[in-house]
């Protein structure tokens, strides 16, 4: 985690975090998020939770857990963006997955034909980065700056034309 500064703008406390269901396991990230918090706080009201996980439940659970201490929490990991955006009632702002930025014509980014190999023949494969069809995912988060508490959070999903080189369109 840390706190990052740009001029004229409050400070930015990131912490990453990391579930366990279904993940190699890690400090229990339920029990280490408190003393996190407490320290970041010291520094900034805005603080914006990366919860890498695979469980929708474990990003959920945790979200709940933190709100009204934390700005936001975006889940990230598994390359498929949710729809569940929300602001809970303490003003943390959620979603679930923030999805990933790469070739939408893929297989979680990667070329399609060596990931449906694989799980024909279970055996080693070279997965190629996918380049057609790029989009943007992820979420935007309006912050109070004095409170630290969401106003709101929007999806973002954008196909990049030219791969990004001639703009965007709105999905």
């Amino acid at each position: 985690s840390g706190v990052y500064r740009i001029d004229g703008l409050p400070p930015v406390a990131v912490l990453n975090l990391q579930g366990r269901t279904f993940m190699p396991d890690l400090e229990n990230p339920f029990r280490m998020v408190e003393r996190e918090i407490d320290r970041l706080q010291q520094e900034t009201r805005i603080i914006f939770v990366d919860f890498h996980a695979e469980a929708t439940s474990e990003k959920i659970a945790m979200g709940r857990m933190l709100d009204g201490r934390i700005s936001a929490l975006v889940g990230t990991h598994t390359h498929v963006q949710t729809a569940d955006e929300q602001v809970f009632p303490g003003g943390t702002a959620f979603l679930c997955d923030a999805g990933f930025t790469g070739g939408y014509a893929s297989v979680l980014g990667r070329d399609i034909e060596p990931v449906v190999q694989r799980f024909l023949t279970n055996t080693p494969q070279r997965f190629s980065v996918a380049r057609e069809d790029v989009r943007l995912h992820g979420a935007l988060v309006d912050i109070d700056e004095t409170t630290g508490r969401a106003r709101s959070i929007h999806r973002v999903a954008e196909k990049l034309l030219d791969g990004g080189a001639h703009g965007t369109q709105k999905l």
